[in-house]
């Protein structure tokens, strides 16, 4: 895919008009604190004045109450002005618990200061936003530049970010995927959206899984990764249920989520992964543990955080990913004898998108799916 695909993130200003003009962004944020997402009630302040000359990114209103003030960061800051963001967001912390509100505004007993930054600051490495201490009050909102979903980054997240260095550990994506292919994330994902048009508001796990245990899929007896996944990526909320970002991906086409997820958040395993398969075929041929190994010297022999961790587990993932997702590799179950069908770093969109629906395997599973929602 060209560089000109990737985002210009770098700039703070950027992320404050992705916020003011991106109503499916405003809704994330409000299903990440709890709210209903009817935007009527939503007011969003600007470079709201507070007291000894502090001014906050936005004011999150909801229903004339203070829910939430924003601090927004850009994706290339260094660690001090990522300090002096978990600063001004202790002192949000300072004005709800004092009732400092200049405007007369109320707190909501449910407040939140909000730390916000773009996916470009996981690409930096000039940091580990994981080894920090933030206030009680303080969220971590990441925006992804590509797909433009608002999702919260858990406290279990950043204790895995932390303890990257001292696991001998790199990152190369924060996003988690494993035990599932992409098409079972979308057919659960889908599934959701469904219930949500139906005008459910809170899915129980067995039931759905029940459900779509009809379809026969790969992964029939691993629903539970999928689950996390669509978490991790910011999809559903605390109900089960999709976010409104998370509506609008579930109901894209295969081949348009396939080519989001890859360039939103997957890229960095796909591209190692196929650009280690492109430059020598030797490598077409080797084991899981001599791929892992290689990936590791790649990175002064540390494992890669969700790819070559876990034994062989998450590669062995990212592989199936690649044959019956993407369909760029080739190959039986449980075999080294690899090939290559093509690489998509080499195409542009349309071409990436003829070569999956050309390669993939998800079609028959993709129609069972419509077959048990009829």
């Amino acid at each position: 895919m060209n560089k000109s695909d990737e985002v210009d993130s770098i700039r703070e200003k950027y992320i404050h008009d992705l916020i003011i003009d991106t109503p499916e962004i405003q809704q994330d944020l409000l299903s990440i604190l709890d709210l209903s997402t009817d935007l009527s009630g939503l007011i969003l302040v600007h470079e709201d004045k507070y007291i000894n000359g502090v001014t906050a990114d936005f004011t999150f209103l909801y229903n004339n109450s203070i829910e939430a003030i924003i601090e927004c960061k850009a994706g290339n800051i260094g660690v001090t002005d990522y300090v002096r963001g978990i600063g001004q967001v202790l002192q949000y912390e300072y004005f709800y618990e004092n009732n400092i509100s200049p405007k007369g505004w109320g707190y909501s007993e449910e407040f939140n200061s909000i730390l916000l930054v773009p996916s470009s600051v996981f690409k930096t490495k000039s940091f580990n936003i994981g080894k920090f201490k933030y206030p009680i009050t303080t969220l971590i909102v990441e925006i992804n530049e590509s797909s433009k979903v608002a999702r919260k980054i858990t406290k279990k997240e950043l204790i895995e970010l932390s303890t990257v260095d001292e696991n001998n550990l790199t990152s190369i994506s924060q996003y988690y995927i494993r035990d599932n292919r992409l098409f079972e994330i979308l057919m659960l994902l889908r599934y959701l959206c469904l219930l949500k048009i139906k005008g459910m508001e809170l899915a129980n796990r067995k039931d759905v899984e029940l459900e779509l245990k009809k379809t026969n899929t790969i992964n029939n007896g691993n629903w539970r990764n999928a689950w996390i996944s669509l978490s991790s990526l910011g999809l559903i909320n605390s109900s089960n249920m999709p976010t409104p970002s998370g509506v609008k991906i579930g109901m894209m086409d295969y081949e348009d989520f396939l080519i989001l997820i890859y360039k939103a958040y997957i890229r960095p395993y796909i591209d190692l992964l196929m650009n280690y398969f492109s430059d020598d075929e030797k490598n077409l041929k080797k084991s899981q543990s001599e791929i892992k190994s290689d990936i590791k010297a790649k990175f002064n022999n540390r494992d890669v955080l969700f790819l070559a961790q876990s034994k062989n587990r998450y590669l062995s993932s990212w592989l199936n990913i690649l044959r019956d997702d993407y369909g760029c590799l080739k190959f039986d179950t449980r075999s080294n004898n690899r090939s290559l069908i093509y690489n998509p770093i080499e195409l542009n969109e349309s071409s990436f998108k003829r070569k999956i629906k050309e390669n993939t395997v998800s079609h028959h599973y993709l129609r069972n799916l419509k077959n048990i929602t009829k």
